[in-house]
């Protein structure tokens, strides 16, 4: 009876622990599978072309991604505004229609206009004081008030370059030459503003409606930096361009915060890690590619003031941050403007 009773106990504690191992199995496996065990697929939009320096940065994304979760994170890659506008594709984080997107800071205003302080005008040096800035303590500021208007996490600062003036009409020298032009700008009030002070018409367009626009002659100008210029074909329909450099245009990698919630820790550090690295290759995209399509779009026929006198543009927008410096308070600013 001792032996029945012997056999009996370990037969059970065998059970037992089988019983807590299966089961201790199947929560390892859904953990690393986003809790379904299967790959986890986010999808992220943005509004340039497929041969844009964001889509050459996402195509890093995806690679650094999907090797950091040994292929359980899938990322799929939606260019050429198929998504929708920026604007649309903020909204789309917001609904949880869309999972991630990478944005320029302009259509923010409407959402978290504390951010928008990075785009005013001649405000950053070159792009080397823009990182320092927005990888330090001032950038994480602005990315926390994001997360906290919008229902998103902020993983990084990416960049779309210095933005320069082209146009259909004369070569732009000063800003008196931009009296009259009509001129597309993003939906931003700082920018609207600016180009107010400089002269010209602007007028806030999608992007994507953009190309069209200029070829049919509804505006006549527009303000991209030069991997833009050249990946949207704008020398086909824009004959100047003069590297002005008036606004320094950096943008954010978001992803939906219900999305970001449901991933394991592992998962999450790997996408948080991914977005810094690839968003350093993209900067550096950013800088060759300018290097590169400026002899480029000279060979494209268009004709380009590469060396502007600046002070007279950076005069003639002062009123500007007149206006917008008790919006985001002085202190903030000169912060951005010394940070060595």
């Amino acid at each position: 009876m001792k032996k029945v009773f012997s056999l009996l106990a370990v037969a059970s504690m065998l059970t037992l622990t089988a019983c807590g191992s299966g089961g201790g199995e199947k929560q390892n496996t859904s953990a690393s599978s986003g809790g379904s065990g299967k790959a986890v697929e986010l999808k992220i939009g943005h509004t340039l072309s497929d041969t844009s320096h964001y889509q050459k940065g996402m195509e890093k994304f995806k690679e650094l991604v999907e090797s950091k979760t040994n292929g359980q994170v899938k990322i799929k890659i939606f260019p050429n505004g198929s998504l929708g506008g920026e604007r649309d594709m903020i909204e789309g984080l917001k609904v949880g229609s869309i999972d991630m997107v990478l944005t320029s800071t302009g259509p923010m205003s409407g959402f978290a206009p504390e951010v928008t302080v990075v785009d005013l005008p001649f405000l950053f040096r070159d792009a080397e004081h823009a990182h320092k800035v927005l990888d330090g303590k001032i950038g994480t500021e602005l990315r926390n008030k994001v997360e906290s208007k919008l229902s998103v996490k902020t993983l990084a600062w990416w960049e779309n370059g210095f933005r320069n003036v082209t146009n259909s009409k004369r070569a732009v020298n000063k800003p008196e030459d931009l009296k009259g032009l009509k001129i597309r700008t993003m939906e931003n009030d700082i920018h609207m503003d600016s180009f107010r002070a400089l002269g010209s018409a602007p007028t806030p367009m999608a992007f994507t409606e953009l190309f069209t626009a200029l070829q049919q002659g509804v505006i006549d100008a527009e303000e991209n930096p030069v991997p833009v210029i050249m990946t949207s074909r704008f020398y086909e329909v824009q004959k100047h361009l003069t590297m002005t450099r008036h606004f320094y245009s950096p943008s954010l990698m978001l992803i939906a915060k219900s999305k970001f919630d449901g991933l394991t820790d592992d998962q999450k550090k790997a996408i948080e890690q991914a977005a810094v690295e690839a968003g350093k290759y993209e900067r550096q995209v950013v800088q060759d590619m300018e290097k590169q399509y400026l002899g480029d779009l000279k060979n494209k026929g268009m004709q380009i003031v590469e060396t502007p006198d600046t002070k007279p543009f950076m005069d003639a927008v002062k009123q500007v941050y007149d206006k917008y410096e008790p919006k985001f308070g002085k202190e903030l600013i000169e912060s951005i403007r010394n940070t060595k």
